[in-house]
């Protein structure tokens, strides 16, 4: 069974994890962390990395789930990689190109609000 690392993994470290790798990792720190016994500091520092290890697991999902999203849009054909939500421009074949703008804050009605008054 992989020991959970017990160093402090950086944020470009846990960008390098393949899912599979932290999750397995996740798994090793969930697992040592249940069978107790550790000083308080070691604990906390373990707990630290397994919610980086998830966030990153989460994070592997939801572009994942992205990227099925687009491909059934787009009737299976191949789209651009994504690396980053940074990457993720609006334009053909993205999932929220169909999405309508809310109206702009003039055009809003607020009601007995729209003076400021409240009810």
């Amino acid at each position: 069974m992989p020991q959970p690392q017990h160093d402090d993994p950086s944020l470009a470290d846990l960008q390098a994890l393949s899912f599979e790798e932290a999750f397995t990792q996740l798994g090793a720190v969930a697992e040592t962390l249940e069978a107790g016994g550790l000083p308080l500091a070691q604990a906390a520092a373990l707990y630290e990395q397994g919610m980086g290890l998830a966030r990153r697991c989460s994070q592997l999902l939801d572009e994942t789930e992205l990227k099925i999203s687009q491909v059934r849009e787009n009737g299976g054909a191949a789209i651009p990689t994504v690396n980053t939500p940074a990457d993720l421009t609006p334009g053909p074949g993205l999932a929220w190109e169909h999405i309508e703008m809310p109206p702009a804050e003039e055009d809003l009605d607020f009601g007995p609000f729209a003076d400021g008054a409240e009810a």
